[in-house]
């Protein structure tokens, strides 16, 4: 599964010059937790989130004297309170690869680039997207897949997401790693078996 077939599209992105408000309804408006945002042609420039939109915006406690209050900064446009250290995916790379680096950088949201334009972005939400989606739609998918590689050959069942394979004679040990790598390759299949296979904990 790559990153092109789960990730949010088009993505809406904001330019250097848009104002940290208009990003902030943006973010609101969508349910987002980031935008990408791009220069004057189009390239990807950095990232605004929600800390960034809400840094120093938000008046100090009341009870705190006039004069003791900090001195705050507050930035008016995205570029003023941007982040321009981005990750970036690429559509072509694997689902299961983001899910990694998104839990492991703490990340909620990547842009996706391709040849540096900003086509889309993956989030958390699209990966659980991913995951929900029906057992009939996953196995309709897999059959269509499977079938204009194989024909008929392969029978297909669904059960939250693991994928059984039965085929209707044997088959050599490229054509059924080919037909898991298929199956593997729908959105929201998360394993795939073939019937008679002997799990390799319980062969050891």
């Amino acid at each position: 599964m790559r990153v092109r077939e789960v990730m949010s599209a088009p993505a809406v992105v904001v330019a250097c010059d848009t104002t940290v408000k208009e990003a902030a309804r943006l973010l609101d408006e969508h349910g987002f937790t980031a935008l990408p945002v791009v220069d004057a042609a189009g390239r990807l420039a950095g990232i605004v989130g929600e800390a960034d939109v809400l840094a120093d915006r938000l008046p100090p406690d009341p009870r705190l004297p006039v004069p003791a209050r900090p001195t705050r900064t507050i930035g008016r446009l995205v570029e003023d309170v941007m982040r321009r250290d981005v990750l970036t995916a690429s559509p072509r790379d694997g689902a299961s690869d983001m899910l990694v680096v998104m839990r492991e950088g703490g990340l909620r949201s990547i842009p996706v680039v391709d040849d540096d334009v900003v086509v889309g972005v993956v989030t958390w939400r699209d990966l659980v997207h991913a995951l929900a989606r029906p057992d009939t739609e996953i196995a309709a998918d897999a059959r269509r897949r499977l079938a204009l590689r194989f024909g008929d050959r392969w029978t297909v069942q669904v059960d939250d997401g693991d994928v059984l394979l039965t085929s209707d004679r044997p088959a050599d040990v490229p054509d059924r790693s080919l037909a898991i790598r298929i199956a593997e390759s729908v959105i929201g299949t998360t394993r795939c078996r073939i019937a008679g296979d002997v799990p390799m904990a319980a062969a050891t």
